[in-house]
């Protein structure tokens, strides 16, 4: 680990995690409407999760170190075409997740212009600098809403009152969560749930009592398909299982429920058949001695780090078909 790493861990990352989202928020809020103007503002948040959820996963604190050497390094070009890959690296990993999270990612398919690139490039700079990967591991961003966070940052520029949304502050909903008290086993049903954080509440206080939040079913939903998304990225960031369904629609009816299940099980068997494809195209290139085919990415990585990030594992997700989601709508909300 080189001394600058060391030094910038030292100075960016605050023991307070409250302290540390903040100044993520605000570093990434002031770069974005300093180089785009204001709109959009799901690809910074976009930038921000996916560099969290790189966190998350990494094995050590060594190779995240590298790999936040190698994403400092890279022109602007390179960092979009990076952002692209770690969620293409997430929805392997997480397909089930896929439906809500698209509101993040599918600015990609737009092809972002110079400007946005450059964006995209300086919210990048200004979370690495302020320590985003800093924690790292399955505990990384588990213990805050760091996500919840910044959106209350990103929307403070002005809109919200406009469309008459109001966000309740993450300490608020974390509290009501931690009331709830939920037991090992049930279900968990929040259809107003903005990014989740009630949820965090409550699968900290079960692990305070030596609970596992693993054991039970997590149900949320909300009207703000940017808000559902955020939510999704946090289910994985807390470390709440395989058990989760996250929707976007009307939280007083069931259709969201049903919709919600129908599109991940979508999602999961895509995403079975592409990784059964690639399986294939792999063992075919191995047989025959065929090169690789080099992506723009791969080129732009090539000239910052010689060595390129792993595969993600095959996806584990549970098929749709396992949850009832009559007996949650049947029980009510939780909160």
């Amino acid at each position: 680990m080189t001394t600058t790493t060391v030094a910038r861990r030292a100075n960016a990352v605050p023991a307070d995690p409250r302290e540390h989202a903040r100044a993520i928020a605000e570093a990434v809020d002031e770069a974005w409407h300093s180089r785009y103007g204001g709109s959009r503002i799901e690809v910074p948040m976009s930038v921000v999760a996916v560099l969290a959820v790189l966190a998350r996963e990494a094995p050590d604190a060594d190779q995240l170190d590298r790999v936040g050497e190698m994403a400092e390094r890279l022109d602007h070009e390179g960092f979009a075409l990076l952002i692209q890959r770690l969620w293409c690296e997430f929805a392997a990993l997480r397909p089930d997740l896929n439906p809500r999270t698209k509101h993040l990612w599918s600015w990609i398919d737009d092809e972002p212009d110079e400007t946005t690139q450059r964006a995209i490039h300086a919210v990048g700079q200004a979370a690495l600098r302020r320590g985003l990967l800093g924690r790292f591991g399955p505990d990384g961003w588990g213990d805050y809403d760091l996500l919840g966070t910044l959106l209350q940052q990103m929307k403070s520029h002005g809109g919200r009152k406009g469309i008459g949304q109001f966000l309740t502050p993450v300490d608020v909903t974390e509290l009501l969560g931690r009331m709830a008290a939920p037991k090992e086993g049930d279900r968990i049903l929040e259809p107003c749930a903005g990014t989740g954080t009630m949820f965090l509440g409550a699968a900290r206080a079960m692990r305070e009592n030596g609970l596992d939040p693993t054991t039970c079913e997590w149900w949320a939903n909300d009207l703000d398909p940017l808000a559902a998304a955020l939510c999704a990225v946090n289910v994985h960031l807390w470390g709440l299982g395989w058990r989760v369904v996250v929707g976007c629609g009307d939280g007083l009816l069931d259709a969201w429920m049903h919709e919600a299940l129908e599109h991940r099980q979508i999602a999961i068997d895509e995403m079975r058949r592409a990784w059964q494809l690639a399986m294939q195209i792999r063992a075919v290139r191995n047989v025959l001695d065929l090169p690789t085919p080099e992506s723009p990415l791969e080129r732009h990585m090539r000239k910052a780090r010689p060595k390129p990030l792993p595969p993600p594992p095959p996806p584990p997700a549970p098929d749709s078909s396992t949850f009832d989601a009559e007996a949650v709508f049947r029980q009510g909300r939780l909160f």
